[in-house]
């Protein structure tokens, strides 16, 4: 059958997809480079990008592959390894392991950190492009492509390519289990159900609780027709749902081994897990008592933007109309929504999953209805700009100096070599980095990075007690941020109040003496989560009187 060829000056439509996907690039690449190791810092400023080169670093100094890491599963590790090998042929493990014995680890931890980030990017725009698919199957070409579209933009998702973390890894592979759900109403058959069941495996071999999207294909396992010539029978559903579990196990299996093979390591970081989980972060979850009051509004704004409006009405009017087509996506962002808010430990990244059903949600009632599409296309052209200026805000912020280093900088000002900093915590991601070895408390205290040691300013680490150096005296300048402070504030804790009261007596009238930092969004009219505030932390500089 002859095909008709694209009329000269109209635009392929199959391009657009690409498009789309140009511009989800286009909005993740730029800032990728925000808070990397430099001379003044050997981590990066994201506190759980590290925990992405255990994989690597297991590889590089014990030859290898267990990463010795089961808070998650290993997959997204291995991702790392396979890009930076990719990223940097023919570069000897043993010179690697060399350079970070010998105290020159500083370039490597650059370079591996910002490849992560590289794997999010991909796996970010790959999940545009997977919810193209979906929506395409799901409602028409022009269904996935303003799916893919609102997801492109979505600021959430524009911020999270930019952390070398597990999430948008996860989500696209949720993403893919959905997509061949959805599928198989179209194509019953074993071939479909493995790739179903495989991904789901993927997604918790990435995070484990990515294993919750096997509740979608396994209800599609039961709703989805036989295949043509076959009759539906108990054992021929039992089948599916087995041929689901076994691929789900194996693909888990194959990309995380060594959950199984170090099971004692494994059980150890997941017990940690589950009873971090189930007792939370004491301040955070005093200042938010409520899981869903608290993701809800983080999804309205800037997460997701007014389009959770839309999804809302969208999965309404799904189960209005009996799609069951949609139900397996539907009972998996239900159940997800359900779990996240449950837990006792919140965090905005925990919502990245759910962005692909509710895009697909926003967009679902155009197909649907007959009186009210344009008034409903308008409204999701509102929330397109919405949430398109919202992203370009994350992305030129990203790119803008670090409020840590304008710190530092500061701080070298007004201190003289000798004088001592006070902190509330080891100096961490937050913190204006006057000692090289930034990592915290645990990482300060491993031998391996201990050789990296390299104050210009004495730390002088006080809790919530009154600093006091190591001759007694008050240390010239004292840092607070949101993070060490913040969330004991909003939760009216004693201890941080009275803190904060002997802090500003003791360092008297003008103190703080200068600040740093804040998210750089408008219209975002609630406190924002961690995630949201990683590249930047609002830093304060307390001066004692005398030292200007």
């Amino acid at each position: 059958m002859p095909t008709t060829a694209p009329q000269p000056g109209r635009f392929p439509p199959s391009l657009l997809p690409a498009l789309v996907c140009g511009l989800a690039l286009a909005l993740r690449l730029p800032g990728l480079t925000w808070g990397l190791p430099d001379p003044t810092h050997l981590f990066s400023y994201h506190p759980d990008e590290y925990h992405s080169l255990r994989g690597l670093l297991s590889l590089v100094l014990a030859g290898d592959l267990n990463p010795h890491f089961f808070n998650y599963g290993s997959l997204y590790l291995y991702l790392v390894i396979v890009a930076v090998l990719l990223l940097h042929p023919g570069a000897a493990l043993s010179a690697w392991g060399e350079q970070i014995l010998t105290g020159q680890a500083g370039p490597l931890l650059r370079a591996w950190t910002l490849d992560a980030r590289l794997v999010s990017v991909l796996t970010s725009v790959l999940t545009v492009y997977a919810v193209y698919l979906l929506g395409r199957r799901l409602m028409d070409h022009g269904g996935g492509l303003s799916s893919a579209l609102l997801l492109a933009v979505v600021p959430l998702a524009v911020l999270l390519a930019h952390y070398g973390t597990v999430e948008a890894t996860q989500a696209l592979f949720i993403t893919l289990s959905l997509y061949f759900c959805v599928l198989l109403f179209d194509r019953p058959g074993g071939r479909v159900l493995v790739w179903a069941g495989a991904c789901a495996g993927l997604a918790a071999s990435a995070k484990y609780n990515g294993g919750l999207v096997l509740v979608a294909p396994l209800l599609a396992a039961v709703l989805a027709p036989e295949p043509e010539g076959r009759r539906r029978t108990v054992v021929g559903v039992a089948g599916r749902i087995a041929v689901v579990l076994g691929s789900a196990a194996l693909a888990f299996a194959l990309t995380s081994p060594y959950t199984f093979l170090a099971w004692g390591e494994a059980q150890r970081d997941l017990a940690f897990e589950i009873r971090h989980m189930r007792l939370g972060e004491g301040l955070p979850l005093v200042a938010d008592p409520s899981g869903f009051s608290y993701h809800l509004r983080h999804l309205l704004a800037p997460g997701l933007g007014p389009a959770l409006l839309l999804a809302m009405a969208g999965a309404g009017w799904v189960v209005y109309r009996r799609e069951r087509r949609w139900y397996p996506l539907l009972l998996f962002a239900v159940l997800w929504l359900i779990t996240i808010s449950l837990a006792k430990v919140r965090y905005p990244r925990y919502e990245l999953a759910l962005l692909p059903p509710l895009v697909l949600l926003a967009v679902a009632p155009l197909g649907f209805l007959r009186r009210g599409r344009r008034a409903w296309g308008i409204a999701l052209g509102i929330c397109l700009v919405a949430a398109l200026g919202w992203s370009v805000q994350v992305s030129r912020g990203l790119q803008g100096p670090r409020p840590q280093d304008l710190a530092r900088e500061h701080l070298l000002r007004v201190t003289q070599p000798g004088q001592s900093v006070g902190y509330v915590n080891d100096p961490w991601f937050a913190d204006p980095p006057v000692d090289y070895l930034n990592g915290g408390t645990v990482l300060r205290s491993l031998p391996l990075w201990r050789g990296y040691l390299r104050p210009e300013r004495e730390a002088v680490v006080s809790g919530l007690g009154m600093p006091t150096g190591p001759a007694g005296e008050t240390p010239k300048a004292f840092v607070t941020t949101d993070f060490a402070v913040g969330e004991g504030l909003r939760a009216g804790d004693a201890a941080t109040v009275e803190f904060m009261s002997r802090l500003a007596a003791q360092y008297g009238p003008g103190n703080p003496e200068a600040a740093f930092g804040g998210p750089p969004l408008s219209l975002v009219p609630w406190p924002l989560g961690p995630d949201w505030r990683y590249p930047w932390p609002q830093v304060l500089i307390w001066q004692m009187r005398g030292t200007r």
